[in-house]
């Protein structure tokens, strides 16, 4: 019999046994420590929250609403360490006692799901879905869309609107590595906020300049 604590990530309560509890507190402290320099340390830090969540929910069934250590721990060498930086040799000890680093935890190959990726894709992210699940370019599955309109007499788009309705879509990190078949680690969490703000500085850059242009229109070039 082992002691259960209820414990909240990313906004959602969860039961873990004790152990399990301890592990993953243990893993977010040294991911917070490895990340302390990082100006997006919160975001990372709730986006493997959010992750570990993710995770953790497939243990989950009708009649199992515990979180074990021994789940945990699997769930941990799914994540791999936390690193702020390119040193992929820098080792690494998990909570179950065994050295790796962040080259030998890319996560254990999954079923590829069938879902949409409204974030990678146009008009629900349908396409974007269905190229991910069969692992070929969206560009053809968006033009075998386009072709097939025409000799079904526009029945085709009835499938994509049906698709569009029932297919679930992928919203987390997790779900969207899951429509690929991988497990999404932690390297990648952190690669995702490094390019996110990268992303965010260059639309302010581009904003900046677009200021500034319309402010020498306006009021024409400085002396």
């Amino acid at each position: 019999m082992n002691k259960v604590t209820v414990v909240s990530l990313a906004g959602n309560a969860f039961h873990f046994e004790e152990p399990a509890h301890d592990a993953v507190s243990a893993y977010l402290a040294r991911a917070s420590r490895a990340l302390s320099t990082n100006p997006d340390r919160a975001e990372i830090l709730l986006d493997l929250e959010q992750a570990i969540a993710d995770k953790c929910q497939r243990f989950l069934t009708k009649h199992k609403n515990v979180i074990t250590a021994e789940e945990v721990a699997q769930v941990v060498r799914e994540m791999g360490p936390v690193q702020d930086g390119d040193d992929d040799a820098a080792a690494f000890r998990t909570d179950t006692g065994h050295a790796t680093d962040a080259q030998g935890l890319q996560g254990t190959p999954r079923r590829r799901r069938l879902m949409r990726l409204p974030s990678e894709g146009m008009m629900g992210g349908v396409c974007a879905g269905l190229g991910a699940y069969l692992d070929i370019d969206v560009v053809w599955v968006r033009l075998a869309f386009v072709l097939l309109l025409f000799p079904t007499g526009g029945a085709w788009f009835l499938v994509w609107l049906v698709m569009l309705i029932i297919v679930p879509a992928a919203r987390t990190p997790e779900q969207m590595a899951a429509a690929r078949g991988e497990s999404l680690n932690a390297r990648e969490v952190v690669e995702m906020a490094r390019r996110k703000s990268a992303d965010i500085g260059k639309a302010a850059a581009s904003g900046l300049r677009d200021v500034e242009r319309n402010l020498r229109e306006t009021f024409g070039p400085r002396n």
